[in-house]
């Protein structure tokens, strides 16, 4: 479709003769031509971008029933990890301490409290009859795990039952996505609403785990996390130099000085008080280079600032951000500035890497399984599945599944712009040609 001009040496687009066609060309050489073109761009990038939106987010809908049937079928489950606990270390695994790891007591375990992984109904029933054993340093001997549902995989209830064999005497409590939100419902509503408006279920289970901790204290481990050995001695959680812990990050430059994966305290603690103030305040404070989120979100309309992010591509980054571990991160850093952790009753003591945490690299953000330097520790290991960069409507690398195929919806917007340049100047040179048909006549 296209000729060659013989005077002007130039390629354009074949000149079309039909009345809408000569409209627009006397459009483009007016003063409208350059906001033409840039509307015609970003018109371009938000019809594809949308659809592709729109397309996931019914997907999304459509997953988020099916989960909610899920839940409701096994919501009563109590899952019994002694079986798997009797297995001991895997004796193939690549990490030295988890290879020698020795079978516990059968007998030691039949009767222990952390035997099944129960629900957050039987765990509040407990406390009405029974005060649960607390270390010296005030911490209750529970731990808090949470999930999408009760229906566990085999390897995820592996991992948890690594805390039965090392810690039998800490009482074992799974909650579900319902129960996080119940906990909410009950014991902090004026933060219901935030948690409801969060886009991503991995946002609402962060906050839950800082206000679960805040209400119950105990121990709160990620699915994904492996205990190798007891972690509850003087060189760990029951230090009595303080009354709150939480693991180190192994990448400061994606998550800050902390993670929020494993962590501990007191009830009531200062810390997850001031934790769960710095995630409202954020509202998903960014930094991002969008000056529409940024204004939405310094104007307070965070809802309208989640909506916005998937739409421009930026999404992974704000759960960090908004609830993940560089948020408590900056919770952390602002709470020392405070001096509140130059008192041991208020103090927040950062868990070693090499000893609790394992891993050597970002994690699994490529989409396997484990990190790619395989992560090791004598004391407990993060396996780091990412399991929340599947489970979002929009995942953390910003890519959109179409018929099975990932697509980066920053690429297919950048394609996109290069598409409608092309077009515009395909415009711009059908403009430019009509007015050299113009000047010709006239001479």
């Amino acid at each position: 479709f296209l000729v060659q001009n013989a005077s002007e040496r130039q390629w354009c687009p074949m000149r079309l003769s039909s009345p809408s066609t000569l409209a627009a060309s006397k459009m483009l050489r007016g003063p409208l031509r350059g906001p033409l073109v840039v509307a015609t761009i970003i018109t371009g990038y938000a019809a594809i971008v949308s659809f592709v939106a729109a397309y996931e987010d019914s997907r999304h809908q459509a997953k988020q029933v099916a989960e909610d049937d899920v839940r409701r079928q096994v919501e009563n489950t109590r899952h019994d990890l002694m079986p798997m606990a009797m297995l001991g270390g895997n004796t193939s695994d690549p990490c030295e301490y988890v290879r020698r790891v020795p079978r516990p007591d059968q007998h030691a375990l039949a009767g222990a409290p952390g035997r099944y992984l129960i629900t957050p109904s039987e765990f509040k029933n407990s406390l009405k009859e029974k005060s649960i054993p607390t270390l010296p340093n005030g911490i209750p001997k529970v731990i808090h795990q949470t999930w999408w549902s009760r229906k566990v995989s085999k390897k995820s209830l592996r991992l948890a039952s690594s805390w039965l064999r090392c810690m039998p005497g800490w009482t074992h409590v799974l909650w579900d996505d319902n129960d996080a939100r119940e906990l909410f419902k009950e014991e902090s509503p004026e933060l219901l609403t935030m948690f409801d408006t969060y886009p991503y279920p991995v946002q609402r289970s962060d906050i839950f785990r800082y206000l679960v901790l805040f209400k119950y204290g105990g121990l709160y481990a990620d699915m994904d996390y492996e205990c190798v050995a007891d972690i509850s001695g003087p060189e760990g959680i029951g230090s009595t130099n303080a009354t709150a812990f939480v693991s180190g990050a192994p990448n400061i430059l994606v998550d800050g000085k902390v993670q929020n994966t494993l962590m501990s305290s007191a009830p009531g603690h200062l810390f997850w008080e001031h934790t769960l103030s710095t995630s409202a305040y954020n509202c998903g404070r960014m930094g991002e280079i969008e000056l529409v989120v940024r204004l939405l979100v310094g104007l307070g309309f965070c809802s309208a600032a989640f909506q916005m992010r998937p739409f421009l591509g930026w999404t992974g980054i704000s759960v960090l951000s908004t609830t993940g571990p560089r948020m408590v991160s900056e919770a952390y850093d602002a709470y020392d500035d405070m001096g509140n952790n130059d008192v041991e009753t208020t103090r927040v003591s950062i868990l070693p890497v090499a000893l609790f945490n394992g891993q050597a690299d970002q994690g699994a953000k490529d989409g396997g399984d484990m990190d790619l330097t395989y992560p090791c520790a004598p004391k407990s290991i993060h396996r780091n599945s990412a399991g929340w960069t599947k489970n979002s409507p929009f995942p953390y690398t910003g890519e959109h599944r179409i018929f099975g195929v990932r697509f980066p919806h920053r690429l297919v917007a950048l394609l996109l712009l290069e598409i409608m340049a092309l077009v515009a100047c395909a415009f711009w040179c059908l403009g430019g040609q009509e007015a050299l048909d113009e000047r010709t006549k006239v001479t």
